[in-house]
This record gives C-alpha cells, sequence and structure tokens, in this order.
C-alpha cells in the first residue's frame, strides 16, 4: 500500500466514488433547491444546471466520462514512464477541487451540495496519498508547488470547459431522443 503504482490508481478511484454521488444527486438537488440555487449564484448556477434541460444526468455523465477518461490516462501513463509530475498535479487539483469547491460552497449556500459528502470522507484519504507519494518521490516544495499550480491550472481549464460542453450535448441528447416516429407526431 505504500508504493506508487498502487497510490497512483487511487486518483480514478476517488474521483469516481465523489462524483458518483454528483452524477446521483446534482438534478434533484437542483430541482430541490432551485430557488436557493438561483439566489446565491444568479448568474452560473453550480454544475452546469440549465433548467431548460431535461438531459442533465445523462449530459453530466458524459463530462464525469471524460474527466475519468483523463485522470485514468493519467495515471496510467504515469506509472508507465515512472513520472509521477502530472499525477500528483491531478490528484492535488481533484483535492483541492473537492475542499474548495464543495466544502466551501456549503457554507455560503447553507445547506447541503452534492459532493460535498464523498468531499468529507475522501479529504484525510487524499491528503495521506498526497504525503506518502511526496515522501516516495522525494518531491520538494517546488516540486510540489509547481505541482500544485499544474493542478488548479488543470482544474481551471477543465471544469469550465467541460460545462460549457454540456449545453451542446444535452441539445444532442434531446435530438437523438426524437425517434422518426416522434418527428412525425411533432
Amino acid at each position: 500500500m505504500n508504493t506508487m503504482s498502487f497510490i497512483v490508481w487511487m486518483l480514478p478511484v476517488i474521483f469516481m466514488l465523489h462524483d458518483f454521488e454528483e452524477i446521483i444527486m446534482v438534478e434533484v438537488w437542483g430541482k430541490r433547491y432551485q430557488k436557493a440555487i438561483d439566489s446565491t449564484w444568479p448568474k452560473r448556477p453550480p454544475f452546469g444546471l440549465n433548467y431548460v434541460s431535461t438531459y442533465q444526468t445523462p449530459t453530466f455523465s458524459i463530462a464525469v466520462e471524460i474527466e475519468f477518461l483523463l485522470f485514468s490516462l493519467i495515471s496510467l501513463f504515469s506509472v508507465i514512464f515512472q513520472n509521477y509530475f502530472l499525477w500528483y498535479g491531478a490528484f492535488l487539483g481533484v483535492t483541492l477541487h473537492m475542499i474548495f469547491i464543495h466544502m466551501l460552497v456549503c457554507i455560503p449556500f447553507k445547506h447541503y451540495v452534492p459532493g460535498v459528502i464523498t468531499s468529507i470522507i475522501f479529504l484525510l484519504p487524499s491528503v495521506w496519498f498526497l504525503y506518502s507519494a511526496k515522501q516516495l518521490l522525494h518531491y520538494n516544495v517546488n516540486t510540489i508547488l509547481s505541482a500544485c499550480l499544474l493542478g488548479i491550472a488543470l482544474t481551471i481549464v477543465a471544469l469550465p470547459a467541460l460545462h460549457k460542453l454540456m449545453g451542446p450535448l444535452s441539445k444532442r441528447l434531446a435530438k437523438y431522443s426524437k425517434t422518426p416516429e416522434n418527428k412525425i407526431q411533432a
């Protein structure tokens, strides 16, 4: 359990378990707290929520799948090439995302936010895995700070890009759902 070949796979595992909570809860949470969400985030609701779309969960799941594939590839290539800098930055980014996006967002919102339960559950294990990796890889403070910047940059670029993608994906799913029989009747 103290080897990088084990620790590296915790990135996609923790990410996916965390995002299962989001996949299950986002749509129903959005419906339950619509007024509170609108007043807390009037311009940009979280999770790419769009009340016009009837395809929230499938669309959100596609974005999660893309992230899961990305984190799995990062983990795979880290193991193959025995270079863990990108992995460390990505895992640090996921951990910071769980802290700052989910846990701290609950404070002004004053209600449950999807992902907060798994964020709390996985906070200590994530910190432990990052600490263990630092010890095994002998990363110094400068390397960790560089990886931190990389992780933050990945999060800042990937999340908004995936949220932007959700609108067109939802439209495509709506179009796909119209079978030839539905088009004739409409």
